[in-house]
């Protein structure tokens, strides 16, 4: 059902109804998850109006369409694409949103088929490492540079369930060509079942003069978090889920910018 809402009246409606619960939840629920919760609201809006109206959104793991079709609502003249393994997912937004570049494929530092595995009862946790009562199948594994040599984005999400660095090593070349501010997904310590570890993840964006930020600091003065901080700030209860890659030389104007989606003044 709240895939066939996505990108309708109805769908953004039930969203927003949805964030306001969560958040409403909190002080009853478990006020420990506050922070985590109110940023996945933050990051949420950020990401759908980040994108220039006239620039090009990339979708990393795009799931059932969510988010592109949030950046499509606020700004109509960005071009969007999208990635996703998931045949059938993949299938289903290329039917729903004829207004997507859809690519089925998995996204990594290397190309060639791979197992992928999916998670039958929550399909939002399929991923290329394995992990009980998964459904296994075999995906064309991409990287980034390779699928979009030629293209220039502004804005990316990467939400690929602890394949991020991969997904990031594999487009360097896509990245450094247009210096994208980049929402990306972060939740295990590490070294996870693909050898992957919140540091390492830290240092890529390090190396390539990227800071990172949680989404509530993105539209204030915060300078961006250290390594340690990074780290720390996966144990729980966790700061956040979601972090924003941001270039350094862009640092103020994606601040403005923030503060304006947000509302927000300067602190």
């Amino acid at each position: 059902m709240k895939s066939r809402l996505v990108g309708t009246w109805a769908g953004d409606v039930l969203l927003r109804f949805s964030r306001w619960r969560s958040l409403r939840s909190v002080p009853l629920g478990n006020p420990e998850a506050a922070g985590a919760r109110a940023n996945a609201v933050l990051a949420d809006r950020l990401i759908a109006q980040l994108c220039p109206a006239q620039g090009r959104f990339l979708d990393v793991g795009a799931h059932i369409g969510s988010v592109f079709a949030s950046v499509h609502r606020a700004m109509p003249g960005a071009e969007i694409i999208a990635i996703e393994a998931d045949p059938d997912k993949a299938a289903a937004l290329r039917a729903r949103f004829p207004y997507c570049t859809l690519l089925e494929a998995a996204v990594g530092e290397s190309e060639g088929s791979v197992d992928f595995f999916r998670d039958p009862g929550k399909s939002g946790f399929n991923s290329l490492a394995p992990g009980e009562g998964r459904e296994r199948i075999t995906v064309e594994l991409r990287r980034l540079d390779d699928l979009l040599p030629d293209t220039r984005v502004d804005l990316i999400k990467i939400d690929v369930e602890g394949a991020e660095l991969g997904a990031l090593r594999g487009g360097a070349r896509l990245i450094a060509r247009g210096r994208p501010v980049i929402l990306f997904e972060s939740t295990e310590v590490g070294p996870n079942a693909l050898g992957y570890s919140a540091e390492m993840l830290w240092q890529w964006f390090d190396r390539h003069d990227y800071g990172v930020f949680t989404p509530d600091r993105l539209a204030h003065e915060a300078p961006p978090m250290t390594s340690e901080v990074f780290v720390d700030s996966h144990e729980y209860p966790f700061r956040t889920l979601n972090y924003f890659a941001v270039p350094m030389e862009q640092r103020q104007a994606i601040r403005d910018r923030a503060r304006k989606i947000l509302g927000v003044e300067a602190r």
